[in-house]
């Protein structure tokens, strides 16, 4: 029995998302697929934590006790830039079973992180989210079929301002940074870094790869 055959997921209206934003962001970033989860039959909720302030061991503990208190016995994760590389150190101490989909997150470290960790003028805006974001994750342990959705539209983002990133990238990370061998799906769509959050492309992949083999109301 392979990873993702392993879990048993009951109909979609007993299943949870639970979404965790990105660097400097907050829990109204994922507005937009909140809805079209809810849309679609899912009990939704919406981490929110501390990006740069707060120690990342931290935030480790805080979405791990958050994810491991839902009342559902599904709990899938949809995360958005540093929101996968949080979730992703968390997953050996969460308990809930579920799937895993990342909105561009860096998990090999980001050259953007990297470069303004390097810069006087812009090291202080990380603080606590330095370390993450420069080394990625680190030793993956994965326990839930995963999915990455990378941004390639090239556009004009934070990385423009502290480096230069090679082509594809979403105009804060970089295609290759993106890639790994543990993620079992791995797709593109042309759009940034932010956008994605309301792309209707991405909440539709989102949804199909939820319920992909996984039991409907009605059967």
């Amino acid at each position: 029995m392979n990873k993702i055959d392993q879990f048993a997921h009951p109909p979609i209206a007993e299943q949870a998302v639970v979404l965790v934003h990105g660097l400097w962001m907050s829990r109204w970033s994922f507005a937009f697929i909140a809805k079209y989860l809810r849309n679609h039959g899912y009990q939704v909720y919406r981490f929110g934590y501390k990006t740069t302030t707060r120690p990342f061991d931290f935030n480790i503990e805080k979405l791990t006790a958050f994810v491991n208190s839902r009342k559902e016995s599904t709990v899938h994760l949809v995360v958005h830039s540093m929101g996968g590389i949080l979730s992703m150190r968390s997953l050996p101490m969460i308990r809930k079973t579920g799937k895993l989909i990342m909105l561009g997150s860096p998990i090999n470290g980001s050259r953007a992180a990297r470069a303004m960790s390097e810069k006087k003028w812009s090291s202080w805006m990380l603080k606590y989210a330095t370390e993450p974001l420069t080394n990625g994750v680190v030793n993956p342990q994965v326990f839930r079929e995963s999915y990455m959705i990378a941004g390639t539209s090239n556009s004009i983002g934070i990385a423009r301002l502290v480096t230069k990133l090679p082509e594809p990238n979403d105009g804060t990370v970089a295609l290759d940074e993106t890639q790994a061998d543990w993620i079992d799906i791995h797709t593109t769509e042309n759009t940034n870094h932010f956008r994605m959050l309301m792309h209707r492309k991405v909440q539709k992949t989102i949804v199909k790869f939820l319920s992909k083999n996984l039991p409907t109301e009605e059967e």
